[in-house]
């Protein structure tokens, strides 16, 4: 059976279509395949030339005026697709789980055959080209330049008798500390949305952004992950730091994430079911005095996936949790971020970037790992 694959999206919201033909545009365009006889993409006079320029190698860029049938007089995402089932017939159309309805009932209508892919439209993606890494490369190298910016706001910040922070000429709030890493990232130009800096208590949400002043002795997780604009490959990292001197809880829970950090890069290769080593990862924090559970309204201890795959998306495969019983494949990229989190004091997580290789991995992050900040 002859079939094809069909994306309308922009690409600066669609990984598979930025990865399937390496054009960044912000408005929707069609892409077409059929193996082994053409890659395509249709778009209008205003993208044209740049597309001609930019796509990956092997696309062919169609004039949106070339592809519309004769008689039709509307130009549009409808007739465009129209005129590709027209000129490339093919027995089903294999679109992703994010095809637009309106464009799927529109196949219906013309009598054209679609089938929405579960899962992977371009299983390939997990696997980086050589190209890729060194675009994530870039990406961690830009989010550590970030992550100092905060660091140093920290370490600059004097601890007033109240216990605040106090930095340039005000009391130093999570907002603050953001807007500088955001910054930090369009200098890099880059893009960090929902960055995270919370203090205390919100840092025992593994997803709470932070809020309110900074306070000493309390734990500070700052979880960074920005998207270099030129090439739409995403950084990511996580540090926990405490101004002054943390309390024992803190000290012990960082000295337990950390040994669970260390001990997962020192595990993950080609081949290992992430499963297994999230399990061994909940055991070891438990035996170091952590507990995962429930209580009656709300988790606590290590309660989230060990990582993630990251790449053109922050969040995509290999995930690496408790329920990944895929083996991990030589040239993933993944996080490794264990953490816990307990609601009387806080959180501490970390985060590195690794590459998966036969026997090992290359780790991305050189950031320094530093709790107490004096």
């Amino acid at each position: 059976m002859k079939k094809g694959k069909l994306i309308v999206a922009a690409s600066e919201k669609s990984a598979d279509l930025l990865y399937a033909t390496g054009f960044m545009a912000p408005d929707p365009f069609v892409y077409f395949s059929i193996k082994g006889e053409i890659n395509g993409v249709v778009v209008t006079a205003l993208e044209l030339n740049r597309a001609r320029n930019e796509v990956k190698d092997g696309i062919t860029v169609f004039d949106r005026d070339d592809i519309i049938p004769k008689d039709c007089t509307e130009k549009s995402i409808k007739t465009i697709i129209k005129g590709i089932v027209e000129k490339f017939p093919v027995n089903s159309w294999e679109v992703p789980a994010t095809f637009p309805l309106i464009y799927a009932n529109y196949l219906n209508s013309l009598g054209i055959h679609i089938t929405c892919i579960d899962g992977e439209f371009f299983p390939e993606r997990s696997r980086k080209t050589l190209h890729e890494l060194n675009c994530i490369f870039d990406a961690v190298k830009l989010t550590e330049k970030a992550m100092f910016r905060a660091e140093s706001i920290i370490r600059k910040a004097v601890i007033q008798d109240d216990g605040k922070l106090f930095w340039n000429g005000a009391e130093l709030t999570s907002e603050i500390i953001k807007r500088e890493i955001n910054i930090e990232a369009v200098r890099g130009e880059a893009v960090a949305l929902a960055t995270i800096v919370s203090c205390g208590k919100h840092s025992s949400e593994p997803h709470n952004t932070g809020s309110g002043v900074i306070m000493a002795g309390q734990p500070i997780v700052v979880d960074i992950f920005p998207r270099v604009e030129s090439t739409g490959y995403w950084g990511d990292m996580t540090r926990t730091f405490v101004k002054g001197k943390a309390e024992k809880i803190v000290k012990d829970a960082y000295k337990a994430v950390k040994g669970a950090r260390d001990f997962a890069k020192s595990k993950i290769k080609a081949g290992l079911i992430p499963s297994v080593l999230h399990n061994e990862i909940l055991e070891y924090l438990e035996q170091n005095g952590f507990k995962t559970g429930k209580n009656s309204d709300s988790y606590f201890g290590f309660y989230h996936g060990l990582g993630h795959g990251l790449g053109l998306e922050i969040h995509e495969k290999p995930s690496v949790g408790s329920l990944s019983n895929e083996p991990l494949r030589i040239n993933e990229v993944i996080t490794v971020e264990p953490g816990v989190y307990y609601p009387e004091w806080g959180g501490v997580r970390l985060e590195d970037v690794v590459v998966v290789k036969e026997n090992g991995i290359e780790c991305f992050t050189e950031y320094p790992d530093c709790l107490e900040i004096e």
